[in-house]
């Protein structure tokens, strides 16, 4: 048996603005501070030569751009005080490199994102390059030397792992390995630095905090709840996409900073967004946030809800087309409720994206995860299996886009044919059959009827209870056989999991219920011929059939049904009936004969 596995990515994204601030010792995976650390900070303008230079950074999560604050000062901030790390979460095994520069003649440099190598610096070849990875605390400590030979400008730029990516571990979960969207941008440290509200002083061993917006896009597709569904085909079902919403949809800014390789959505290009105190407070919603069905061509599509939650899924609250969300059926806008395509074989490529308003209001409402949930049926004789999966795609201000695909939940149907003959193999027409569940259903005459329930046929035609006529015509499922003593049926429900737990529902979350391999996904129907063609018997002993994925495509019928001629019986009248019989209709024609002479003679 096989599980199937939910996708799940954890991923760190970086505004793109770096903010200094004065270290704090951390204990490792939260935000509880030890005292703060006593730093090198000289009252003497002129750099010493017996001091330790170094470069602390200090690599922590936030959530949105709001949390981002001003540009840092390189010295330590006192537990408490606004802004500090209070509720952050440390990253740990971010890797980062170190390196000294020299400046080109004439060039200040201030930003590695528009000063570039050769042409505004060199490295100077006498520093050795360093590099590292934060601990469980978040820290890292760079020590360049000591004396002023150790003075100068340091390039700091977030580097990848061994195999090339950008990643990190959370210390409070012991999950390594989890990706970093978009590095920190580089930076330029002196040391010693200039002290930012006091020019006359020194600081030798400046603290830094680089951040990054952490969002877990956990991504769960189901059919029904679970990994696997089947039901008679015909029947409605649905399909969930649940996604976990990332941080930063939306914040309020209410200081100024600069966002920077921010998508301008007016024109397209990439830039800076500069929030100054005339813009504030600012509305930042992501660029867009986007769900993409491209549901199977034998689905019938019949509607589309989109929901929220604040619970883990405990209750889940609509939100409104057009206001909240706009959709997307292959790539025409749909403006409203129903949301449908019911022809088998149409493309049905449904995208939902939030609107502004609709990623405020989520992240107002404190909301955690959004859905998507396809209300969809099959045509009543479809077989085989159909698998679904979406794809999420966000962009946050100032990060590179995130796409990410779920895993993919599968339905199922299946069907089989039997073929009818007489035992010298000619083929027999008018033969029906019914289908029922167990050996015991179809010795009661209990059958499966349209709807994928049992109801007893009784032997005035009639059902118990009786068939629904609405708003679905319900009908017993029978199949007669043709010309060619061909009968078969279709879009039965196959079982594919162990109900550990006998509530009749797959829950991935239960080993024992995972879904079965497609081999062993299979369901066993008794057949029962309830109408034998004309001069033959009835079949009489229901027969077992064993229905699978694959026997809807057999070359060979499943069941075949060989029928014994009906006996000659005696003739049930004797001969003295025969006698009187005869005596009668000889009476009759003497009597009328007999009529006509005495007609004519009476004439004459």
């Amino acid at each position: 048996m096989k599980t199937k596995r939910k996708w799940i990515s954890k991923a760190a994204v970086s505004l793109g603005l770096l903010t200094m601030f004065g270290g704090v010792a951390l204990s490792a995976g939260s935000s509880a501070y030890a005292a703060k650390p006593a730093q090198n900070i000289s009252g003497n303008p002129v750099s010493d030569n017996t001091s330790d230079r170094s470069i602390t950074i200090w690599k922590y999560e936030i959530h949105s751009a709001s949390e981002l604050g001003g540009r840092g000062d390189g010295e330590s901030l006192d537990p408490g005080t606004a802004p500090d790390l209070t509720g952050k979460k440390v990253m740990q095994d971010v890797n980062f490199e170190i390196i000294r520069v020299i400046p080109n003649t004439g060039v200040d440099l201030t930003d590695p994102l528009i000063q570039k190598e050769t042409t505004h610096y060199t490295i100077d070849p006498t520093f050795t390059r360093q590099t590292g990875h934060t601990a469980a605390d978040g820290s890292l400590k760079f020590d360049v030397g000591s004396g002023k030979t150790a003075d100068g400008i340091y390039l700091v730029r977030e580097i990848t792992d061994s195999n090339g990516k950008y990643t990190y571990t959370d210390p409070s979960t012991g999950e390594t390995g989890l990706e970093i969207n978009k590095p920190m941008d580089p930076f330029f440290v002196w040391l010693p630095q200039t002290k930012r509200d006091d020019t006359s002083k020194l600081i030798y061993d400046v603290h830094v905090h680089p951040k990054n917006i952490v969002t877990n896009t956990d991504l769960d597709k189901t059919v029904e709840g679970g990994k696997g569904y089947s039901i008679k085909a015909g029947q409605d079902f649905q399909w969930e996409a649940t996604t976990a919403l990332p941080d930063g949809l939306y914040s309020e800014i209410d200081k100024e900073m600069t966002i920077t390789n921010w998508l301008d959505p007016a024109d397209g290009t990439i830039k800076d967004l500069v929030i100054d105190s005339t813009m504030l407070p600012y509305d930042l919603h992501a660029n867009y946030f986007k769900i993409t069905d491209d549901l199977n061509s034998s689905l019938l599509l019949k509607d589309i809800v989109v929901q929220v939650t604040d619970d883990d899924g405990a209750t889940w609250s609509d939100l409104s087309i057009g206001a909240d969300y706009k959709v997307e059926l292959n790539d025409t806008a749909v403006n409203a409720h129903p949301i449908t395509n019911m022809t088998a074989g149409d493309a049905k490529k449904v995208m939902v994206s939030l609107t502004n308003d609709g990623m405020k209001k989520v992240t107002n409402d404190s909301d955690t995860h959004i859905r998507v949930v396809y209300k969809t049926t099959v045509e009543q004789d479809f077989n085989g299996k159909i698998t679904n999966k979406y794809d999420i795609d966000y962009l946050l201000p100032g990060q590179d886009p995130v796409n990410d695909t779920s895993d993919e939940p599968e339905y199922y149907n299946g069907g089989f044919d039997i073929k009818k003959t007489d035992k010298a193999g000619a083929d027999l027409s008018g033969a029906i059959f019914h289908i029922a569940l167990t050996e015991e259903d179809a010795e009661a005459k209990k059958f499966l009827a349209s709807d994928g329930n049992v109801y007893t046929l009784n032997d005035d035609g009639t059902t118990t209870p009786a068939l629904p006529q609405t708003p679905v015509v319900v009908k017993l499922l029978t199949s007669t056989s043709n010309a060619s003593g061909e009968a078969r049926f279709d879009g039965l429900k196959l079982d594919w999991f162990t109900d550990s737990n006998g509530n009749g529902k797959q829950e991935p979350s239960i080993p024992s219920e995972a879904t079965w391999d497609e081999e062993d996904i299979k369901k066993d129907y008794w057949v029962v011929e309830t109408t034998s063609p004309e001069g033959y018997e009835l079949l009489k002993t229901p027969k077992k059939v064993t229905v699978t994925l694959t026997t809807h495509n057999n070359t060979d019928p499943e069941l075949t049904v060989v029928n014994e001629p009906k006996t000659k019986l005696p003739f049930t009248g004797g001969t003295g009936t025969t006698l009187l019989i005869i005596i009668a209709i000889g009476a009759i024609t003497i009597g009328t004969a007999s009529i006509a002479i005495d007609k004519k003679r009476r004439q004459a």
